[in-house]
């Protein structure tokens, strides 16, 4: 009893020992400021509803270019969007003209409509792409960045020698620089997915007298 009671306060003793080892401040501790791994069990359930990029693609007939993208441009405004970037284009008594615009998502359907106002919608398509998954994924690691990053700081402040604090602000330079890109990214997708992108293209069609409903006219046209 005598033996075995010595042999359980002895691995009491031990076990103790070791646990006090992990909080040790030492120099001998900057393995572990290296190994600091991000605390996954801090994380929280992220919450995020549905994120969608949409982007649309549409070809307009107008009789008049210039006027076509001047009221375009009037609206996009109006409904809280910009218009990227524009050129139009003039051939002769031809012009065409091509539109970047950024609109608010939840406007897409409305203006793609209006379009028809201006002219002939000749075709239309808008494509998709769900990225909940990655803003997710973005928003947890971003998380657990930033709580891996305050650790870093407590360490740095009870840091006790040159070596611990060169290899703590190592450890702190790459976790920022890690934590910003994803933040950035984090903040692209967020960007698309308030604003949809419009790429218009529009074509001025010639509606005088030249143009006869014959053979002739048909191929003048084309």
């Amino acid at each position: 009893f005598a033996v075995g009671t010595a042999v359980l306060a002895g691995s009491l003793l031990f076990g103790c020992g070791s646990s006090d080892r992990s909080f040790d401040a030492s120099p001998s501790s900057t393995d572990g400021v290296a190994g600091e791994s991000m605390p996954m069990e801090d994380e929280k359930a992220v919450q995020v509803g549905q994120q969608v990029i949409q982007t649309a693609n549409t070809s307009l007939e107008v009789a008049d270019v210039d006027a076509a993208v001047t009221n375009i441009t009037t609206e996009v405004e109006a409904i809280g969007g910009s218009v990227q970037s524009r050129s139009i284009n003039r051939f002769d008594d031809d012009a065409t003209a091509s539109m970047t615009i950024r609109i608010p998502a939840a406007s897409l359907e409305t203006f793609l409509t209006s379009l028809a106002d201006q002219g002939e919608v000749l075709n239309t398509t808008v494509d998709a792409q769900d990225v909940t998954v990655e803003v997710i994924d973005l928003e947890a690691r971003i998380s657990s960045l930033e709580a891996s990053i305050d650790r870093l700081r407590e360490l740095q402040g009870q840091a006790t020698s040159v070596t611990d604090l060169v290899a703590v602000e190592a450890e702190l330079a790459t976790r920022q620089s890690e934590l910003e890109s994803l933040t950035a990214r984090r903040d692209y997708l967020a960007s698309q997915v308030a604003l949809s992108t419009v790429y218009l293209w529009i074509d001025q069609v010639d509606t005088g007298a030249a143009l006869t409903p014959d053979f002739l006219g048909g191929l003048q046209r084309g």
